[in-house]
């Protein structure tokens, strides 16, 4: 029921507005109610929320919006702005379907750049039509050679202090907290003591070790997979980050458990978490989840504050952002109908950003090369060689080989298997396995494994999307193997299908080896094209994409393939080493 505010009698010497929102339908985040009202905006603030026209002056722009509804705009709360797009060119997609805050991974950029480059990087987006702030990795998610200097605990609280970054990333090595051995304790004091938050990545974490997370800090997790997650997250005090993604389509089950158990709301968020371009591109960004909320019978007020005002207490910056009130920012959406949360009108920052889902204006440019010069894609000038993809084993003799069995996208599991050798390296039938190997890009180091389950039909795949930013490759010609990696090499990163004697795919990241300059719809593009060259080779599962980015991870059962080597993640153990090339 849309309710009208008292009427009030406003002082004829209220400030003039920039911006008038008239006659439209506030959606109210802090009561709860629909009401009839105007919105008046002077700079980037909210100045007045009423009955009254005394704001409006001679040069202000008046926006007659009689039959709509004005909400805040949606906040996204877990972003990984690095997937084959880039934080301007995802910025973009998310800010026409009304996003207008992100709250950014910064993995693949504290990574690369080190922490005095990367808070420049941050300084870069702060004229951005839309608000980006950043979350602090206190790991990598892929084991690097150098990553206890670069990320020594002195390092993140120096950037842990800027006050564009609002909480510590994701932790992944959830179990060293447990175990006593992390050494990232400090930084998590800290971060309490600036009023951060500590965000989680808790997949797999039973009740009992929710409780020592808990304990050992962690605030929030976005890996619930159903129901029963939920509730014993919630049940723990946590801020749980429902997610619909490229990877995962979890939202609509875990609503249903959420409006069958009748809990409260107000500690749900909710994310789209990494999600492709494809996905974006088809399917909306925060605009999505809000309709997936409504189709499962989430109330229309609820389902707005999951993506508004929610993340933004959780973040401590409700004071600015996540609703429609004097003092805050004038981040809004305008909707035709509350039901169709697409916006018509985007105000983000108190501009017009975006009118029927196109951008009013580009974002602004960002010197790409300053912070990824493509010179340093690798420090060595090298080539691969067909031998590197040989795994050496005594002569004469069989091995049992812990084969890489891709159970889906992302997972996979160790499967151990009696091969023979011949020459002095292991023979294994390649319609049956392919080579895979991750390779330093500077040529310094390689592992070299079997993949099982990912397509037999593939000569080679070389790509540098990955989370180490180091090249993959994956295959059963050694030929054209090495020539793929050469080819990414002459790229300075990107995505290489080798078929024949020559590429059937090239996609360039030269943005750290893993962003594209290109905007998102052209990459979307490009991902289709991609897949369904390798649906065509027998990749069995619904999004290859994710099968490069995670192979190397360090944290997701069973086996990856990294800087250690074939490593078992559950036991922690190297089960086939690296070789040093150098």
């Amino acid at each position: 029921m849309v309710r009208k505010p008292p009427s009030q009698h406003a002082s004829s010497h209220q400030e003039r507005a920039d911006l008038f929102l008239k006659g439209g339908t506030i959606l109210n985040v802090y009561s709860g109610e629909l009401l009839e009202g105007n919105i008046a905006v002077s700079g980037e603030r909210i100045i007045y929320v009423g009955p009254s026209e005394h704001h409006i002056g001679k040069r202000t722009r008046v926006l007659e919006l009689g039959g709509r509804t004005i909400a805040p705009g949606y906040i996204e709360p877990h972003f990984h702005p690095w997937d084959v797009y880039n934080p301007v060119s995802v910025g973009e997609e998310a800010c026409r379907r009304g996003t207008t805050t992100v709250f950014c991974d910064d993995l693949v950029f504290y990574m690369e750049m080190g922490p005095e480059l990367f808070q420049e990087f941050m300084d870069a987006f702060s004229d951005m039509p839309i608000k980006y702030y950043w979350s602090l990795r206190t790991a990598p998610q892929s084991p690097m050679r150098d990553e206890k200097e670069v990320f020594s605990v002195e390092h993140l609280l120096s950037v842990l202090e800027n006050p564009r970054v609002q909480s510590i990333g994701e932790i992944t090595r959830w179990m060293e907290l447990i175990k006593g051995t992390s050494e990232i304790p400090p930084v998590i004091a800290r971060t309490k003591e600036l009023k951060k938050r500590v965000d989680g990545h808790t997949a797999g974490a039973r009740y009992d070790k929710l409780n020592r997370l808990a304990a050992a800090g962690i605030e929030s997790c976005h890996e619930s997979i159903n129901g029963q997650n939920v509730l014993d997250r919630l049940r723990l005090g946590f801020y749980v980050m429902l997610r619909e993604s490229s990877l995962r389509q979890d939202l609509g089950l875990l609503l249903k458990t959420v409006a069958r158990e009748r809990v409260l709301t107000d500690r749900l968020l909710l994310t789209t978490d990494g999600s492709m371009p494809e996905y974006y591109h088809r399917q909306g960004v925060t605009d999505h989840l809000i309709r997936i909320a409504l189709k499962e019978g989430i109330d229309p007020v609820s389902a707005y504050r999951m993506v508004t005002i929610n993340p933004a207490v959780y973040f401590g910056l409700d004071h600015r952002i996540g609703g429609i009130a004097p003092g805050r920012d004038a981040d809004m959406v305008v909707l035709e109908d509350i039901q169709e949360p697409t916006p018509e009108t985007v105000i983000s920052r108190g501009r017009i950003v975006a009118k029927e889902g196109r951008l009013v204006e580009p974002f602004p440019s960002v010197d790409w090369e300053r912070y990824f010069p493509k010179a340093s894609f690798s420090k060595r000038d090298w080539r691969a060689r067909e031998e590197l993809f040989r795994i050496p084993v005594p002569s004469g003799t069989s091995a049992s080989f812990p084969v890489i069995e891709l159970a889906n996208p992302a997972i996979t599991r160790i499967k151990w298997v009696d091969l023979p050798s011949r020459d002095g390296f292991l023979d294994f039938d390649t319609s049956r396995y392919l080579m895979v190997a991750m390779i330093g890009r500077d040529g310094d180091w390689i592992t070299t494994g079997l993949l099982e389950g990912f397509g037999d039909g593939i000569e080679a795949l070389a790509s540098s999307y990955n989370t180490a930013a180091q090249i993959l490759v994956v295959g059963r010609d050694t030929r054209a193997m090495s020539a793929a990696v050469n080819r990414v090499l002459e790229m300075k990163g990107g995505i290489v299908i080798f078929d024949g004697n020559s590429p059937c795919f090239e996609l360039a990241l030269p943005i750290g080896g893993v962003m594209s300059e290109k905007p998102l719809p052209e990459l979307a593009g490009r991902e289709r094209e991609f897949q369904s060259i390798l649906f065509s080779k027998g990749y069995p599962y619904h999004d290859p994409m994710y099968t490069l980015v995670f192979l190397p991870n360090d944290f997701l059962p069973e086996v990856r393939v990294n800087y250690r080597g074939i490593l078992d993640v559950k036991n922690n153990r190297v089960l086939w080493p690296r070789t040093d090339l150098i």
